[in-house]
């Protein structure tokens, strides 16, 4: 992952939107994400990923040899397992969130910015101007939206 950033970029930098129009943007997203059933539920199962290997590692961490929970473990190195894996998961948690956000909620997004005059990349954001290309300038996929 080359463009890899802690958060996923939207849109083109070079687009000042208002907080209103920012607003009304995700609302637009949402509604257009939550009518595409697949999307949704990669989003939902992106984002669990984290969860499951959460709970994979504290039974793993805390089970006897015979699968009984808290097995020989005193509390106070239960404690210290449990704060070790909570900032993990916590880590975890927010690069699958990204990921998510990324391969499910982006396309969204930048298909709002189109309908709403703003003629965007669905590849990568970039803002495509009135006469929209066939292919887009910044990284040469096509600018068609199949949403």
């Amino acid at each position: 992952m080359a463009d890899w950033n802690w958060w996923p970029r939207f849109h083109d930098p070079a687009l000042r939107l208002s907080l209103r129009e920012q607003a009304a943007l995700h609302w637009d997203a949402n509604i257009r994400m939550l009518r595409d059933w697949r999307a949704c539920w990669s989003f939902t199962w992106i984002s669990l990923v984290p969860a499951v290997l959460f709970v994979g590692a504290v039974r793993l961490v805390i089970a006897d040899d015979h699968g009984r929970a808290l097995g020989s473990l005193s509390p106070t190195t239960l404690l210290a397992v449990g704060l070790a894996l909570v900032p993990l998961y916590l880590l975890l948690q927010h690069i699958a969130f990204s990921i998510a956000m990324k391969r499910t909620y982006i396309p969204f997004v930048r298909a709002a910015l189109t309908a709403r005059g703003y003629p965007t990349c669905i590849a990568c954001g970039h803002l495509l101007g009135p006469a929209t290309p066939a292919n887009c300038p910044e990284c040469g996929s096509g600018t068609s939206d199949p949403r």
